[in-house]
């Protein structure tokens, strides 16, 4: 299963014209073809000894051509036997829109299975983009040891963090939740109070 960090993090957006007047990308289409390896046709051809290696003297290839019409910029992307998967906003949770709950913003992950809530959620402090800059936490489901769906939140991405949560670590956590909202809270109240005073016995 993709982690929601894969979902969200590590994409480049295709760039434009610095004087582009209008960045979107129209006319988005794709070409399936078969090519053909340089110097395959004579009597040495390009093996692999591997028995799940399909190298051979063709691959098969797909091509996705966009164009810009604010800067005419053609962008076209190619590779060798691509995996081409077919799904929806739904089944992946990327391209869904944001859900405020509080002071924060929770993007959805994949769902567990088909139709089912999403077992995760990414968190920023706005609503407009998810990346590495605007991450401020996560919020996690997993079953506690009675089977309850409990909730986990992880606030401020932190390679030194005290906490591992998913793929990233995070300076806070809190304590098992029990629901989305409450983990929720937890990160509104972290990133509003940030330097909570601590209480000491004497």
């Amino acid at each position: 299963m993709e982690l929601i960090t894969d979902t969200y993090l590590g994409w480049e957006p295709l760039t434009h014209t610095v004087d582009c007047t209008d960045p979107s990308w129209d006319d988005v289409e794709v070409r399936r073809t078969e090519g053909i390896r340089p110097q395959s046709t004579g009597s040495d051809h390009h093996t692999c000894g591997h028995p799940n290696c399909e190298h051979g003297d063709t691959f098969r290839r797909v091509q996705v051509r966009m164009v810009c019409r604010g800067c005419d910029t053609v962008r076209i992307i190619s590779g060798e036997a691509l995996t081409e998967v077919y799904s929806t906003t739904q089944n992946t949770g990327w391209g869904q829109a944001p859900t405020q709950c509080g002071g924060v913003w929770l993007w959805p992950g994949r769902p567990a299975a088909p139709g089912a809530d999403p077992h995760e959620y990414l968190v920023t402090l706005q609503g407009s983009v998810v990346n590495r800059a605007t991450l401020y936490g996560i919020i996690t489901g997993y079953r506690d040891s009675s089977g309850q769906r409990v909730w986990m939140a992880g606030a401020e991405p932190d390679p030194d963090g005290a906490h591992q949560v998913s793929a990233l670590r995070y300076r806070h956590v809190s304590a098992p939740c029990s629901s989305v909202e409450e983990a929720a809270e937890f990160l509104d109240i972290t990133a509003r109070f940030p330097h909570r005073p601590v209480a000491v016995n004497v």
